[in-house]
């Protein structure tokens, strides 16, 4: 009753000039179009088209009045201008059921062709469709037509364009059908096709009570579409012969008299013809057209076809979809071998496990796509199936893209996470262990020698697990059940040996337990002459030269117990278990570094800051610009786990496109990430210099370097170390969300004044300057004032946690220009929208899709207007978001059809700024347009879409 309640009230309020969809009306109430069908029906109510109808046709009897001879176009034209919703198609249809009393001027207007929804129409499916054409429109009643395939690559689609453009061109029966028919599903019982599709006589056959039609006399007139049609037996062919040849046929059981048909016949298959067909029966099918398979399509055109297929799902589960461009790329690059059908499946199954993670969340669903969804599906994306493409090529046309249920397609197996090894497993195991994974990740030599290094330093300098502190619980008795006497006794020797000579250091241990089970594995090796081999010994002979030194007399030692003879790879093994054992290396452990860059850039900064700090990390990883991403992710994966010290990974990055590189190894991991993007030389030796000092945690370090590189961020030289310091909470009016910034940092922080001021606020500039006499100055929220000798952040309660870092300096660049920031894409005339969070995620959807912001943006901008509305004078919007979210500064002009309740009044225009903080001062300039009056009354009293553009492009100008 509720839901009934509800229906009946939007109807009762909705524009009679323009009323709600049944799928509008789902939207809105969060259910199903079915639903809302089912429901309205049983109200008796009539559906949007009918409930319109009248104050349609009162409207065109009005016009009538006016002129007695009129165009099509003209009355279209009309309408628009007093609110209608209409096309010159509707139009036509109401004058085709309306006996009017004026003349309407027939016009020729070309209709839509429906090939054209093909995406490849005019590219890879170009030839294709001009053959359909030609047997279409061929003389004089088209050719018979073989569709030829892999499968998937959709034929059944092209024969039901081929089937809209015969009727388009009438070519074929007014009102006649499309007949389809799969002989595949009854292949294994020939008798029951050929009835389905012939029909058959009274006692054809047992069970042939009466006389019964086929699908032959059911498309007469009109196309019969045969799928899989090498099934059709031999007889079913030859029958089929006679209708090409003659129009006649006899059902089954008929001996005499023959029935007449005209059909247009489209045939499809998988196979050979030449070896599948009977040759009477391929020679009167003279047309036979060839579907490229996915492989062979343009780059292009598969991007395009994915996120038409993620348009279609995004609309089946009526939720918004965030579809990251990493993972369009990968699915652009596999070999589907089932082409668009299994493409089609494999994008499914990542919306419905998306799908499973929001599915409670009935207030705001987003399903968000990352590559993490695509490394759940290793196992159909590795890299076999990967196509050998040049990633930069297909890189042009990839964008993150946010798509809205019910909107047009323009808008624009898993890692294991592997366990922790036991700290007594053989040391040779474990290396030899993590070879063979590197190996199947196609790693080259160079890369895997680089990743094992980091992992046999890492694991030897994790190795105490013990309190050295507590020497009297340390004991090795609990190896003698397979640890030989001989090497617990040189073992005991050699610790105790370095504890009296270095008594000056505490001695971990803990390591000579775990030296003596590597010692009794590498004695049977040698034993059982397994070649033992250490990648890395030159490297731990030059840097480790002291403790090898001691493994080496060590190892004489136990040569002469055992009578063996130990060879060099293995005391260098021996020389890391040493190293670990001094407690002022071990004792500190550090946060992994890894830097990764597009080209080989990462590989030479490296250098760089190993020979200028003289320390043994970060490591480098490259990314080739021909480089597979999942190659990549694969790499850092691997390296984060094996240099992980329990402290986390800070990931360094050259390009936004691996910002999200931190995430993927966490989501695989469950180490804790954070990664930096746009890093150079300088910020690589910060970090490096931070990290090696090891006291501070991965966030300090991570929000201290994140301080020094924000672009968002405007720092001019500080005056006065000694001022104290004030923080300004900003926003464009001073009132939501200025004052939630406010008290979020009186809460925070007690002992620094906070003031809440506003962007517009006329005296901003001599209210901030007296501040500064006695304050430094932090202007924390959504608009940067711009003012010299203030330090601005955009606000992010995360940087809030260690705000007193942003008291220093730094300098912006110069703004940009206004035309530089305005598009037409931006300029949205009277979209069909109806409801304030529909036009909100519409917008953003384009931005997002352009590119101009990350996904983020969209959800800070609904939970800005959540917390008050931007209303302006003149019925107009002003909404916008949060600036770090941002990555190109850009306007967005929207001129609504019909008023649009904004909660604090109706709006017909919005004006949203998207703005980095550094351009605060092209936003200030731009609303000064909502103040012109002049302007404003032009552009809501448009009524074509060129005009508004124009006008707006013309103001622009003026302002340069």
């Amino acid at each position: 009753m509720e839901m009934q309640n509800k229906i009946i009230n939007i109807i009762n309020t909705e524009n009679k000039k323009n009323p709600l969809t049944d799928m509008e009306i789902a939207k809105f109430l969060n259910t199903t179009r079915e639903n809302i069908t089912n429901i309205r029906k049983e109200l008796n109510i009539l559906n949007s088209r009918q409930r319109r109808y009248p104050y349609l046709k009162s409207a065109i009897l009005a016009i009538e009045k006016n002129a007695k001879t009129i165009n099509i176009a003209d009355i279209t034209r009309a309408l628009l201008e007093q609110g209608f919703t209409i096309s010159r198609r509707v139009v036509e249809e109401v004058l085709s059921k309306e006996e009017t009393t004026f003349d309407v001027a027939v016009e020729n207007h070309a209709m839509k062709d429906p090939f054209t929804d093909l995406i490849g129409y005019k590219g890879s499916l170009k030839n294709s469709i001009e053959q359909a054409k030609s047997a279409i429109l061929y003389p004089p009643k088209g050719l018979p037509t073989l569709i030829v395939g892999e499968s998937g690559v959709g034929k059944s689609l092209f024969s039901k364009k081929m089937y809209q453009f015969a009727e388009q061109e009438s070519i074929l029966r007014a009102n006649a059908e499309f007949v389809v028919f799969n002989c595949a599903d009854y292949a294994d019982n020939p008798q029951l096709l050929l009835s389905l599709l012939f029909g058959y006589k009274k006692g054809a056959f047992t069970g042939a009570v009466n006389d019964s039609p086929g699908l032959v006399e059911q498309a007469d007139g009109g196309m019969l579409f045969l799928d899989e049609i090498h099934r059709l037996p031999p007889k079913g062919q030859e029958i089929l012969f006679s209708i090409l040849d003659r129009g006649s046929f006899r059902r089954l059981g008929e001996s005499s008299g023959e029935r007449k048909v005209s059909i247009m016949l489209v045939g499809a298959t998988t196979e050979n013809i030449e070896t599948n067909l009977l040759l009477t029966f391929r020679r009167r099918i003279p047309m036979v057209i060839y579907l490229p398979s996915l492989r062979e399509r343009f780059l292009k055109e598969k991007v395009d076809l994915i996120y038409r297929i993620f348009q279609q799902e995004c609309n089946r589960i009526n939720c918004k979809i965030f579809v990251d461009k990493n993972v369009v790329e990968i699915l652009a690059l596999n070999k589907f071998n089932g082409n668009i059908g299994e493409l089609q499946n494999m994008i499914q199954v990542l919306c419905a496990r998306s799908f499973l993670k929001v599915m409670h969340n009935k207030a705001d669903r987003l399903v968000s796509i990352d590559v993490n969804e695509i490394l759940k599906l290793i196992d159909s994306v590795d890299e076999k199936t990967l196509m050998d493409e040049n990633h930069s090529e297909i890189r042009k046309y990839l964008n993150n893209l946010m798509l809205i249920p019910f909107k047009p397609d323009n808008l624009a197996a898993s890692f294991p996470i592997e366990e922790q090894d036991p700290d007594i497993q053989d040391m040779y195991q474990s290396i030899e262990a993590k070879y063979d994974e590197l190996k199947i990740l196609n790693l080259s030599e160079g890369e895997i020698e680089n990743i094992l290094w980091a992992f046999v330093i890492n694991r030897f300098t994790s190795l105490n697990v013990n309190d050295i502190r507590q020497p009297d619980l340390f004991s090795m008795n609990n190896l003698c059940s397979f640890v030989s006497e001989t090497v617990m006794s040189e073992v005991k020797f050699l610790m105790q040996e370095l504890i009296e000579k270095e008594a000056g250091l505490q001695i971990n241990r803990s390591a000579f337990k775990y030296l003596a089970i590597h010692l009794e594995e590498a004695i049977k090796r040698i034993r059982l002459n397994q070649k033992i081999i250490n990648i890395h010994l030159d490297k731990i002979k030059r840097e480790f030269a002291a403790e090898y030194s001691i493994a080496l007399a060590a190892t004489k030692r136990l040569e002469q117990q055992e009578n063996i003879n130990i060879p060099e790879d293995e005391v260098a093994f021996i020389a890391l278990y040493i190293k670990s054992a001094f407690n002022s290396e071990t004792l500190k452990t550090r946060i992994g570094l890894i830097m990764i860059s597009h080209g080989y850039i990462a590989s030479e900064t490296v250098k760089v800051i190993k020979d200028l700090l003289g320390t043994n990390f970060p490591i480098a990883l490259d990314m080739p610009l021909t480089e597979k991403p999942i190659n990549i992710y694969n790499k850092a994966i691997e390296l984060a786990k094996v240099i992980d010290q329990g402290r986390g990974v800070l990931f360094l990055v050259d390009m936004g496109s691996l910002s999200n590189i931190g995430d993927i190894v966490y989501e695989q991991t469950h180490i804790k990430t954070k990664t930096l993007n746009r890093v150079d030389l300088v910020l690589g030796l910060e970090a490096t210099r931070r990290v090696s000092l090891g006291e501070d945690t991965l966030d300090e370090i991570y929000f201290y370097l994140k301080k020094d590189k924000l672009g968002d961020l405007y720092f001019t030289e500080k005056e006065n170390s000694h001022k104290a310091n004030l923080i300004i909470a900003m926003c464009l009016t001073g009132e939501g969300n200025a004052k939630h910034i406010g008290e979020v940092i009186k809460k925070e922080y007690t002992h620094i004044p906070c003031y809440v001021m506003s962007a517009l606020d006329e005296n901003l500039l001599n209210e901030i300057t007296d501040f500064q006499k006695e304050h430094n100055v932090l202007i924390v929220g959504t608009m940067n004032p711009k003012i010299a000798g203030t330090t601005f952040i955009n606000y992010d309660k995360n940087l809030l946690k260690n705000i007193e870092l942003y008291f220093e300096t730094r300098h912006e660049s110069e703004l940009t220009k206004y035309e530089r920031n305005i598009t037409r894409d931006f300029m949205l005339f009277e979209p069909a929208i109806y409801f304030k969070n529909e036009i909100l995620e519409y917008i953003c959807s384009l931005l997002i899709n352009k590119g101009y912001v990350e996904k983020e943006y969209l959800q800070s901008v609904l939970d800005r207007e959540a917390l008050l509305p931007t209303f302006s004078e003149g019925n107009t919007a002003v909404p916008h978001g949060n600036s770090i979210a941002v990555n190109r500064t850009s306007f967005v002009f929207v001129k609504l059809k019909n008023p649009i309740d904004w909660g604090v009044g109706n709006v017909n225009f919005i004006f949203m700024p998207v703005f980095k903080s550094n351009d605060q001062e092209v936003v200030k300039n731009m609303l000064q347009l909502l103040r012109d009056h002049e302007f404003m009354v032009k552009i809501k009293s448009c009524t074509n879409q060129d005009d508004f553009q124009n006008i707006i492009l013309d103001k622009i100008a003026q302002l340069e």
